[in-house]
């Protein structure tokens, strides 16, 4: 029985091969619509494992623009550069040009988070106008996200 190391994008999945392969492991590679599938023995997964944890960093410098093979035409990469396994819900989204850190994009809807928690908050203490409250709430949210949207395009 082998063990599953997951499904990777073909950069980062060499990457990981050649680490395996020169720490003496002796690991498998399948194509799938993930990515590349790898697998190593049972006894080899307790120190696969530790290698590969060891390694992080270069096989996700595979992924980043410049560090891995694989390019398309004018140098554009064929793979998302999101250095982490692929995942199995299908395909993933490419983000936009400027990528955002998860975390400025939770400040960005951060105000609408917040008028609609006050909405509910309101909505608790008024229960006979709870739902025209929580509706209210809900399209000035969605107002708010889609001005800051319009407005981070026009930057």
């Amino acid at each position: 029985m082998a063990s599953d190391l997951g499904a990777w994008p073909a950069e980062q999945a060499s990457v990981l091969l050649e680490v395996l392969q020169r720490d003496g492991l002796t690991p498998e590679a399948k194509r799938t619509r993930e990515g590349i599938h790898v697998l190593v023995p049972d006894g080899q997964s307790d120190q696969a494992h530790q290698v590969l944890a060891a390694n992080m960093d270069v096989i996700a410098r595979a992924a980043r623009p410049g560090g891995g093979t694989a390019r398309g035409r004018r140098g554009r990469r064929k793979t998302d550069p999101t250095p982490r396994p692929a995942s199995r819900g299908g395909s993933r989204r490419h983000e936009e040009a400027s990528p955002r850190l998860a975390s400025e994009r939770l400040m960005r809807a951060g105000p609408a988070i917040a008028l609609f928690l006050v909405a509910l908050l309101v909505a608790g203490f008024l229960p006979g106008l709870a739902f025209p409250i929580l509706v209210i709430g809900a399209f000035v949210g969605i107002w708010l996200l889609g001005k800051r949207t319009m407005d981070d395009r026009d930057e």
